[in-house]
């Protein structure tokens, strides 16, 4: 059984594509190399002890045609990012995900491979989630399976009962803790929903989060629990921070390949604004210039004319 278990649950509609490459590029990559390698404090722990999986969720409704799927588990980080960087985004994105579904799959999956024989103690800080979401939680309380809880002090074996319940996304979260599961979020959006989900799924939600450099996306809501050492360690770490900044020339020009077609929808009402203001005053000015130029070609045209009689008139007088 492996020491320590990650799942990234990923809203799947087409809100979440505009950002998909930059939560893979600036967050996730760097959280999945060191949750794998485990460079805190020195250590080094094989990647076969690391396990690895995928749940996608997407919206209530007709607009998709599965509400919910998940991967296997794998022990390669390169097929993971692979499966990353493969995810289809389409329909939904309108209003709100099925993320209740979606975080019910994750403890249902971490539930499914917990050995009985471990407690809280020994459990706390190996099993790990990421909610990746561009949308707010559906609004209504939905049937969603999730663990049973018994009490581990008079029970050391424990079975992975299921048990399904109405339940919203905030509700469902509360979970997390009794099943010993850390939850971040990372969105594009500042989403009070959202974030409340996080709040519920801590130990202390009056707790103060500690900081995390997000500096380079400050638009986003990045909350990273506080027993996903290893997801803290990847997003502070000076070496990654000093690689990123000697490699800005490099991304500056990926960042402006991909702001053409994804970010750059936001900036291409302003230009056509400021275009169409220019128009009325470039189309106003051409019949006033054009007025102008035949007057003065009238004028020139009557000179000559006099000039011609005028000549006309003294040719007369000096025959006669």
């Amino acid at each position: 059984m492996a020491d320590k278990k990650l799942i990234v649950a990923v809203e799947g509609t087409a809100a979440m594509g505009p950002f998909w490459n930059t939560v893979v590029t600036d967050y996730l990559k760097k959280i999945v190399r060191c949750f794998c390698s485990n460079e805190l404090a020195g250590q080094k722990t094989s990647t076969s002890n690391v396990e690895l999986s995928l749940v996608t969720f997407n919206t209530h409704g007709s607009y998709c045609a599965c509400l919910v799927q998940r991967s296997g588990w794998t022990k390669d980080v390169d097929i993971f990012l692979q499966w990353l960087s493969t995810i289809p985004f389409a329909g939904g994105g309108f209003n709100d995900a099925a993320i209740a579904e979606g975080l019910s799959e994750a403890l249902m999956m971490f539930s499914n491979a917990t050995n009985g024989s471990q407690n809280q103690q020994n459990v706390d800080g190996q099993k790990h989630c990421i909610l990746v979401t561009a949308s707010n939680p559906h609004p209504l309380p939905t049937p969603v399976y999730r663990p049973q809880i018994q009490n581990l002090e008079q029970s050391e074996n424990i079975e992975a009962q299921a048990e399904s319940r109405l339940s919203d996304a905030e509700t469902l979260a509360k979970s997390f803790v009794q099943c010993s599961v850390s939850l971040s979020i990372i969105c594009p959006k500042q989403l009070p929903k959202v974030k409340a989900i996080y709040n519920a799924a801590k130990r202390n939600p009056r707790a103060a989060d500690p900081p995390v450099d997000n500096g380079k996306n400050p638009q986003f809501l990045l909350l990273i629990s506080e027993n996903f050492m290893d997801a803290r360690a990847a997003l502070s770490r000076p070496g990654v921070t000093s690689l990123a900044s000697n490699q800005n020339p490099v991304k500056m020009d990926i960042a402006s390949v991909a702001s053409v077609t994804g970010p750059a929808q936001t900036s291409i009402p302003s230009v056509n604004g400021s275009m169409m203001n220019r128009q009325p005053i470039s189309v106003g000015n051409v019949p006033t210039a054009t007025v102008k130029v035949v007057s003065l070609v009238c004028n020139f045209h009557i000179l000559v004319l006099g000039l011609k009689v005028v000549a006309l008139w003294f040719l007369l007088s000096w025959i006669m």
